[in-house]
């Protein structure tokens, strides 16, 4: 093929080539910021504020916890924007460590537990527990489908970790905002009802979105 055929080729493949905007981070952030907000209000009209927040705030534990599973849905949904965004050698790896430091979380409760078992058993089967967990993760929807539509659109290179993420992010998100209304404030009933709908919306982004998000 000589060389003004290939050219011929390229000019033909190129004819109904369209330009395509870039993808803008700030876009990105409002979807899962009004995401985030549509889920809380939700919740919070439905089901109520906790009683201690309306009255000026939460105790030091639920705070503390509050904030620790904020920073990894926050950490998490800023790695899955980033994969949206065209680039070679991005490192998408920060929402690793806010993982690391929510975990403190379950370790501490898993010690709490092992101290007083009888007590550990209490308030795992009692409280608001499976109520807690539903309406965490259905909390987190509107986080994760933000994510999903930004993600969907990219095409990213790694669909596998690209659904971990969105399910990490969602969940950390609903369990956030289960947390305005659940004025359980034990460790234990924290680690295993709010944490867990972390871990099964994350299990579900892994199995659920990667076949959705492949090229």
């Amino acid at each position: 093929m000589d060389k003004v055929s290939i050219e011929n080729l390229i000019d033909g493949l190129a004819d109904e080539l369209q330009p395509v905007p870039p993808k803008k981070m700030v876009r990105g952030l409002l979807w899962t910021a009004a995401g985030w907000l549509a889920g809380a209000a939700l919740l919070l009209w439905l089901y109520g504020m906790r009683h201690d927040l309306a009255a000026g705030g939460m105790p030091a534990l639920s705070m503390l916890s509050f904030w620790l599973i904020a920073a990894t849905g926050v950490a998490a949904a800023w790695s899955a924007l980033r994969m949206g965004l065209p680039g070679v050698g991005r490192d998408y790896s920060g929402w690793r460590w806010a993982v690391l430091a929510a975990l403190s979380l379950p370790i501490a409760a898993l010690l709490l537990a092992v101290g007083d078992g009888h007590a550990a058993m209490d308030v795992a089967r009692h409280g608001l527990d499976a109520h807690c967990l539903s309406l965490g993760i259905a909390s987190g929807l509107g986080v994760g489908a933000a994510l999903f539509l930004w993600l969907k659109s990219a095409a990213p290179t790694s669909p596998t970790r690209a659904g971990w993420v969105i399910g990490l992010a969602s969940g950390a998100a609903g369990a956030t905002i289960v947390a305005l209304h659940c004025a359980d404030d034990n460790l234990i009933h924290i680690a295993l009802w709010h944490g867990l709908a972390v871990v099964i919306s994350a299990v579900a982004g892994r199995l659920i979105l990667p076949r959705f998000l492949r090229w």
